[in-house]
């Protein structure tokens, strides 16, 4: 009977020995990274403030993130560029960690993976950009940070103006479909072979 660890050590089958268990330990480590990385981040987003000293702002003002510094500065720069979508930027790196580090692995395929995350944050952005920014918004940008604006300004160029309205309601869909179809692949949900590992 298998101990109750060996699901965490498990190896692909082209890997044995040493080589095997070398390479498991490296895709420990490496959920490890992502996992803590993202806890980094989302505490940063979640404590984020704007009047915070970062690289765009200058004040001699305390630092209120709970990450210090480091993590104002991060916050900053993925509310700026990403705005609320941020947070969903942040998820197949969570699924990533996990998949990591039960042994189930990415797979291959990696690169192309990495380059749909960052189209998904992108699709995301801009359905996020359609919504109108509350009065409480801080940012002189909208929901969707830069992305979400410069992406919202090629439909702007056929309507006259920024969409709004239920024109904005309908974009918001056109970007969230593709973006969780795009996401699913980034996240490591699509493309399974009958041995349950990733391709």
């Amino acid at each position: 009977m298998r101990s109750a660890n060996s699901a965490a050590y498990a190896l692909p089958s082209e890997r044995r020995g040493l080589e095997g268990f070398i390479y498991r330990q490296v895709e420990i480590g490496a959920g490890l990274v992502l996992l803590a990385g993202t806890a980094f981040a989302v505490a940063a987003l979640a404590t984020w403030n704007v009047a915070d000293p970062s690289l765009s702002h200058a004040t001699s003002d305390p630092v209120t993130n709970a990450m210090g510094y480091g993590g104002a500065v991060f916050a900053d720069l993925a509310m700026q560029f990403y705005g609320l979508s941020a947070v969903a930027a942040l998820v197949p790196s969570v699924l990533w960690g996990v998949l990591l580090l039960s042994g189930r692995g990415i797979g291959g395929q990696k690169g192309r993976r990495a380059l749909a995350w960052f189209g998904s944050s992108l699709l995301f952005a801009a359905a996020a950009g359609c919504f109108p920014p509350p009065p409480s918004w801080p940012l002189p940008i909208g929901l969707g940070g830069v992305f979400g604006d410069v992406i919202l300004r090629v439909p702007g160029l056929f309507m006259g103006g920024f969409p709004h309205g239920a024109i904005a309601m309908i974009l918001a869909i056109i970007f969230a479909l593709p973006g969780l179809w795009v996401f699913a692949f980034a996240a490591a949900f699509r493309h399974r072979h009958a041995g349950g590992r990733f391709r």
